[in-house]
């Protein structure tokens, strides 16, 4: 959920912000990010890259579409999670659309070294046509 708010002050240590609308109770801990958010080319690249893993060796794995497994790896990587009766329970819908440029990067990074560790795809030939 996004509020928009402005800051009313702030020093080294603290900063007060007003928020319109807020949910929070005082003294609540909250998580503000800045920075814009991923790019048109980061996200396509993303999709791509996906489909590529697909079309060279995840089918086998059972994976047959990009939103499929964009859905498993949100899971697996940015999902809030919490134990329950021994067992991992995701309890937060998991989303990118709210990372920023780095954060994204940073996540697609993840995503790459685990399709190099786990599924042993060497992703090289798609990374050396697809240089920056």
């Amino acid at each position: 959920m996004k509020y928009k708010g402005k800051v009313l002050h702030f020093n080294k240590y603290v900063t007060n912000i007003q928020i319109a609308n807020p949910k929070f109770t005082i003294g609540e801990v909250v998580t503000i990010k800045r920075g814009h958010n991923r790019t048109l080319s980061q996200n396509s690249l993303y999709w791509v890259f996906l489909t590529w893993c697909i079309e060279n060796g995840l089918k086998d794995e059972g994976h047959f579409s990009p939103e499929a497994l964009h859905q498993n790896l949100k899971a697996h990587f940015i999902a809030e999670k919490k134990m329950e009766r021994k067992q991992f329970m995701a309890i937060e819908e998991a989303t990118t659309t709210q990372l920023t440029r780095i954060e994204f990067g940073e996540y697609i990074e993840n995503v790459n070294q685990f399709m190099l560790e786990y599924f042993q795809l060497d992703t090289g030939p798609f990374w050396s046509v697809h240089k920056k």
